[in-house]
């Protein structure tokens, strides 16, 4: 189990680049579903199962279709397979570690409660290290400097972010 990690923790360290994953099926396979498990289960405290598991398949929609897109228009389409492996790997690690605080907002927020500066800046600081993963994931497949890589990895968040929410609006806590 660790091999299978391994390489995913090494991009999310910076001490690899995707292109150091084999292009291979099978790989991107794996990840692409321990991604989508990550998602339902990050969705499951909110939505009912089947409206996890539908936000959870967009969510690797986009995720294919974004990448497939950004590597044909820059002509790196033969990084699609390490570079989706890459961002799905990642996607895991950076679910799992959120994991916990998501948990507890659900709560509080179900609950009424306010959350507290420190959870707050925890998944902030989170959410920017993803920020940084994806850009040096995009850097790399687009052969580009690291700013350009980020605005790409933060495209993909935003517009991810606008059509889930569009298609599964968040539930109002009372």
């Amino acid at each position: 189990m660790y091999a299978f990690i391994r390489p995913f923790l090494q991009l999310c360290l910076l001490n690899s680049n995707p292109q150091d994953l084999p292009p291979s099926d099978a790989l991107l396979r794996i990840s692409l579903f321990c991604y989508l498990l990550v998602s339902v289960i990050l969705a499951l405290p909110v939505y009912s199962f089947v409206v996890s598991l539908l936000q959870a398949l967009l969510d690797v929609v986009l995720l294919i279709v974004y990448t497939r897109t950004v590597l044909h228009f820059t002509m790196h389409i033969e990084r699609y397979n390490q570079t989706l492996s890459a961002l799905a790997g990642t996607g895991v690690i950076f679910g799992v570690l959120v994991m916990p605080l998501a948990f507890s907002s659900y709560q509080a927020a179900a609950q009424q409660i306010n959350n507290n500066a420190m959870t707050l800046l925890a998944y902030l600081l989170i959410l920017g290290w993803l920020l940084t993963v994806y850009g040096h994931v995009f850097r790399h497949a687009l052969s580009s400097g690291m700013f350009i890589g980020i605005l790409v990895g933060l495209g993909y968040i935003l517009l991810t972010s606008m059509i889930i929410e569009t298609v599964f609006p968040p539930p109002k806590w009372h």
